[in-house]
Order: C-alpha cells, then sequence, then structure tokens
C-alpha cells in the first residue's frame, strides 16, 4: 500500500509540478508569492493619497513578473490614476545604472578598460584636476575620483536651454574642484557618472542619448522609456507622462518637469513595465540580456570598493547592502517631482522598482517594502563598552558637499552635521537632523559598529542604509574618517567649520552692526535737534558699523537668489560677492582713521571702537572662509 501511495504522489509531481512548486515559491523574505499583492496593497494603503500622490511598482523573480500594479494617481488636477504599464515617471539617480551597463557593454567589447587613465578617452586637457594621480572609470564608478558636488545648472524647466553634454562638462561651466585624492574618500558624484557618459559618447562615436536608445531602451524593448533630453518631442513619453509634485502641508503642489543637463546621472523617463525589463536582465535572463557574455554581467555585480571589509560598499555603481544573509544590490533617485528606488538581489534573482511622482519621498514606504519582501534589518541585541567609544566621539560632515563657493555655508544653515557621543551603557550614539532621536550603535569589531535599536529615522526613510558604520584612524589614534560604507563618507569637522561656532559668529556680527547703526543714528539725533557734544568716536566708526550691516543684508541677498532656484547659473551672482569686499576694505581703511584719532576718544569710545574693528575682522574671516568674498 506503501508503494503503490508513493507512486501516486511522485506521478502527481510529474503531471501537476506548476501546482505544486507554485505552493512553495517564496521570496526573500520568506513571504508567499500567493501573498505578494495582498501585503504589498496593505502597505500601499498607508501612504498613498495622503503622502505620496501616486506609485507604480513592479516586483519580479525567476525572470518572471510577480506584481506590477499602479497606486494612487498619475495627475491629481485631472483624476488620472497610474498606469504601470504606460504613466512615465523621472527615474532620477537610478539612471546611473543605465549608464554603468553602458560602460560594462564597452569593456566586454575591448573598447574601454576599467583600469586606464580615463584622461585617455577624454579630449587633451579636459579635466582641470588638483590632483596627478590617476583616475581610472572603476574611481568613477565608485564615487571616489575626489571631485565636490555641483547643483548649478544641473537641470532647466526650459528644454531650449539644454546645454550639449561636451559642452556641459567643460571648464567653460565651471567642472567641479577635485578636493579629495583619487580613491580616498566616497563623495557621491554625479559629474562623474556624467563624465562616464561622455566617454561612452567618445568611443562609440553617437550622443549619449543615441547610444543608450539603441544599446538599453532598444535592445530591452522598452517602449516607453528615453534618455533623450528634450522628451517633449517623443509621444510616447510626453503624453503618458505622470505630473510631478512635492508635498507642502498637508496638500500637494505641482512642480514643472525638468530637462537634465546632467544627462547620464538622471535623465532616464521611464514606466515600471519598462524597469522590468532591466530588472529581468540584470537578474541573469535568458530571454533578456544587456551582455553578449553572462561572465560581463557577474563580474557587473562583483565588488570594486569597500572602505571596511565588513561594511557594504560599491558593485560597479550598484551599492551594496547587507539585509540578513543577502546581498543587496540598489540605487535610489531624486530628482524634482520624483522618487525612486531599485532593488535586486541577484543570488535569489529577484527584485522590484519603486516609482512615484513626489519630490524627496520619506514616508516609510521603502522601509516597509524592504521588510516585508526581502526581510528585517537584524540588530545586535547585546550590550557591550570598548574603550574605541570614547576615542571615536565628535562632529562629523558628509565629504559629498560643496567647497568652494558661498554654498560651503549649506552644512551650517541646514544644520546637517553628525555628533557621536559615548553611550554610558556602552557603545555610541548617533544624532544629526536626519536621525534626531540617537541611534545607537555597538562595537562588533575593531572600530566596526552595528545597529542596536530599531528607531525608524529619515535616514531610514530616505533609503540609506544606516545598520553599520565604520571608522578609519590615523597613526595618532585621530578619526581621520566614519562611513555606512554608501554614497558618501563622513569627515571630521574642523572648529571653525562648526555650525555652533559660525552661528555664534553670524549672530553677534549682525547683532554688533545693527545695535551700532541704531546707536549712532541716535546719537547723531540727539546731537542735531538738542546740540549736544560731539562723543569721542570717529565718523568712520559708523561708517564701519553701515557697511558690516550692508555687507550682512547683501549675504543673505544672495542666498535668497540660490535658494529661489538652486540649479540657476552663479555667475550672476558675483555682483553679491564684489559688494561684499567693502567690509575688508573699509575695516582697514577705517581703523586706519579710528587709530590715527583714537587719543581723542573717550575710554568707552575707545573700547566700542575696538570692539567693532575686532568683529569686523572676525567676520571678515567667516566670509572669506565661506566664500562669500
Amino acid at each position: 500500500m506503501k508503494k503503490i501511495i508513493c507512486l501516486f504522489f511522485i506521478a502527481g509531481l510529474f503531471l501537476f509540478p506548476l501546482a505544486t512548486f507554485a505552493e512553495t515559491k517564496q521570496l526573500p523574505s520568506g513571504l508567499k508569492v500567493d501573498q505578494v499583492e495582498e501585503t504589498v496593497d496593505h502597505i500601499m494603503e498607508k501612504y498613498i493619497g495622503t503622502e505620496i500622490p501616486g506609485a507604480a511598482l513592479a516586483i519580479v523573480k525567476d525572470g518572471e513578473v510577480l506584481l506590477l500594479k499602479g497606486y494612487g494617481l498619475a495627475d491629481i488636477e485631472e483624476d488620472i490614476l497610474v498606469d504601470p504599464e504606460k504613466t512615465v515617471f523621472e527615474a532620477g539617480s537610478v539612471s546611473k545604472l543605465y549608464t554603468w551597463s553602458a560602460v560594462m557593454q564597452l569593456v566586454e567589447q575591448g573598447k574601454l578598460d576599467l583600469e586606464a587613465d580615463i584622461r585617455k578617452y577624454l579630449p587633451e586637457d579636459y579635466l582641470n584636476l588638483t590632483f596627478p594621480d590617476k583616475i581610472t572609470m572603476l574611481d568613477l564608478m565608485n564615487h571616489t575620483v575626489g571631485f565636490e558636488d555641483k547643483a548649478d545648472q544641473l537641470l532647466t524647466t526650459d528644454p531650449e536651454k539644454v546645454i550639449p553634454l561636451e559642452k556641459f562638462l567643460s571648464k567653460e561651466y565651471h567642472q567641479p574642484k577635485q578636493v579629495f585624492k583619487p580613491g580616498t574618500v566616497t563623495a557621491y558624484s554625479n559629474y562623474s557618472t556624467s563624465l562616464a557618459g561622455f566617454i561612452v559618447e567618445r568611443i562609440s562615436r553617437k550622443s549619449y542619448a543615441d547610444y543608450m536608445q539603441e544599446n538599453l531602451i532598444e535592445s530591452l524593448g522598452m517602449s516607453h522609456s528615453t534618455f533623450a533630453t528634450n522628451y517633449l518631442e517623443i509621444p510616447e513619453i510626453a503624453d503618458f507622462k505622470g505630473e510631478s509634485y512635492q508635498k507642502i502641508g498637508d496638500h500637494f503642489e505641482t512642480v514643472d518637469w525638468a530637462f537634465v543637463n546632467d544627462a547620464p546621472a538622471g535623465s532616464l523617463n521611464t514606466t515600471a513595465a519598462d524597469m522590468v525589463q532591466f530588472m529581468i536582465a540584470q537578474l541573469d535572463s535568458e530571454d533578456t540580456s544587456l551582455f553578449e557574455q553572462p561572465i560581463t554581467l557577474k563580474k557587473m555585480h562583483e565588488q570594486t570598493y569597500q572602505v571596511h571589509e565588513r561594511l557594504p560598499g560599491n558593485a560597479h555603481g550598484f551599492w551594496e547592502r547587507y539585509r540578513g544573509n543577502y546581498r543587496l544590490l540598489e540605487h535610489g533617485g531624486n530628482v524634482i517631482g520624483y522618487t525612486s528606488q531599485l532593488t535586486l538581489v541577484p543570488e535569489e534573482k529577484f527584485g522590484y522598482v519603486l516609482l512615484m511622482n513626489v519630490a524627496n519621498e520619506m514616508t516609510g514606504l521603502r522601509v516597509d517594502l524592504m521588510d516585508e519582501l526581502i526581510g528585517k534589518q537584524e540588530l545586535i541585541e547585546q550590550v557591550a563598552k570598548s574603550e574605541n567609544d570614547e576615542a571615536v566621539q565628535g562632529t562629523y560632515r558628509m565629504a559629498r558637499g560643496l567647497y568652494t563657493n558661498f554654498l560651503k555655508l549649506l552644512p551650517i544653515l541646514s544644520n546637517s552635521d553628525v555628533t557621536i557621543h559615548q553611550n554610558p551603557q556602552g557603545g555610541i550614539d548617533f544624532i544629526s537632523t536626519m536621525a534626531p532621536e540617537p541611534i545607537h550603535y555597538i562595537e562588533t569589531s575593531p572600530l566596526l559598529y552595528e545597529r542596536a535599536d530599531d528607531t525608524l529615522t529619515l535616514l531610514d526613510k530616505s533609503g540609506l542604509d544606516a545598520s553599520r558604520i565604520a571608522f578609519e584612524l590615523d597613526d595618532k589614534g585621530n578619526v581621520i574618517r566614519m562611513s555606512h560604507g554608501v554614497v558618501s563618507d563622513y569627515l571630521p569637522v574642523k572648529l571653525k567649520e562648526r555650525v555652533g561656532v559660525n552661528l555664534v559668529i553670524i549672530l553677534i556680527s549682525v547683532m554688533t552692526f545693527i545695535l551700532y547703526s541704531i546707536v549712532f543714528v541716535v546719537r547723531w539725533g540727539i546731537r542735531k535737534f538738542k546740540k549736544k557734544e560731539k562723543v569721542g568716536l570717529h565718523w568712520a566708526a559708523p561708517l564701519l558699523s553701515g557697511v558690516g550691516l550692508l555687507v550682512a543684508v547683501n549675504s543673505t541677498i544672495l542666498l535668497s537668489r540660490y535658494t529661489s532656484n538652486p540649479f540657476q547659473p552663479l555667475s550672476p551672482m558675483r555682483i553679491h560677492v564684489w559688494i561684499n569686499w567693502l567690509l575688508p576694505i573699509m575695516t582697514v581703511v577705517c581703523a586706519c582713521f579710528i587709530f590715527k584719532h583714537f587719543k581723542n576718544s573717550k575710554l568707552f569710545g575707545k573700547i566700542a571702537q575696538l570692539l567693532l574693528i575686532f568683529i569686523c575682522c572676525i567676520f571678515t574671516l567667516f566670509l572669506l572662509n565661506f566664500h562669500f568674498i
């Protein structure tokens, strides 16, 4: 009888294999396939319509689409629903993965060497570099070339003002300065990716958009996608593109569509259905391929840079993440009015992409999806003290930033620095505006700390992997960098660069200029109308306080002009920098007159004038340090 039952069971496996395995097929998290849609729908209900206008989600596994679905509205005003097959979103920096795929195609063809100096592929003297060291394509992929960030003219809302790639990346348009030695610091760089895209142009002898259209978009069958900068000329894109929004208070406001000058870094317009083809190709599908040889895809997924042996790193442009026993490859994207996230688990041939029509999405949706689809983050439970807990305390700032113009002040105004405190119970606390509630870490190996709490911060919600953090010391035991392993390292902040120090300088200087100006006006009025005796202050003192106040107001106007449009050219704002030179010039001139007649002043007048000169000198040094003069 047992033999008969076994025979029936074996026969059933052959006769009904799909039904048998469908019941056991599951996602990396353990979620069964037949539970995916219901689970995702429940998550989406929390956010769509209240925090996010609309979204499209695609989930794939083993070359098949498990879920392709739209949620919410593509156009609030017209009440148009998101269609995952047709609604076009801007993918933002997820575009970079396509650029790196194009690079790997050229590597496969023997036309590009990842280890060669990129200047071999560029026009002569095209780059203005600070360091003589070789820069390779891998440096570009790993974001370790050392370029500062660059925001001006990154994009435009006028398609007629789009700048050709070669021209936009040239010295004429103010190449970002190389502020770190190649290979030493991770600092996310749009410019690096666009430079790689320009090299693709040079090698292929085609425009970047044409190369991408022929070798990726069309070859993958992506019928509603393009890298063309002016997509208004393409009906398949313009006619189906969802509106873009930003959340203001409790409502959504429409923002203008953008046209990206930094095309290889973020110009992809696409649909969730089209992104399915890219994911399946990246997951080694037999039917859809990016490369001629499977070994090329395998190589692309190999790690190319790592700060610490137990930290995630970079894999030919993909950012790594460790979640449970899985190694993830991912990339997020943010542009005006859109947010995106692509995540792959190559060993499971699993991936998903999320496209949303809202700017800077940090709601928690991405965390919820990863928890349910891949699994929750494991946390350290045992609290332990280490002698390094005290050594790593300090203030740190993201290496990704601006260093050579007045926008260097942005970390001060946004108070975006990170503070590391020793926790009395053991470990350290990570505190910033992105994590106002401290994130608790415990050292698990020398100078490597792992997360010990499940506090959900904006770091997590924005898609950053904050599960581990590592420190690097110099020969004297001083911390020279802190890193999560991806996107950007954090560097120690010198005293003169600290938020608190500079806010005090700004506050005291401005208040001094205002107070002195008021006092001088009042005293002038008293002398004018009541014919009081002259106070022992030289006329240069009120002039100097007036100049100080003028410069403070002028600097405020400069920042206001920038914030009104962060992507505008900075050259028209130089007039404000020239005006600010009045302060150091007048400080020297007025100080000469004041000291020449110093003996005629009373004691209070002498102190007041010396204090004013001192404040002007300090404020001048502040302006110099942050490139306002």
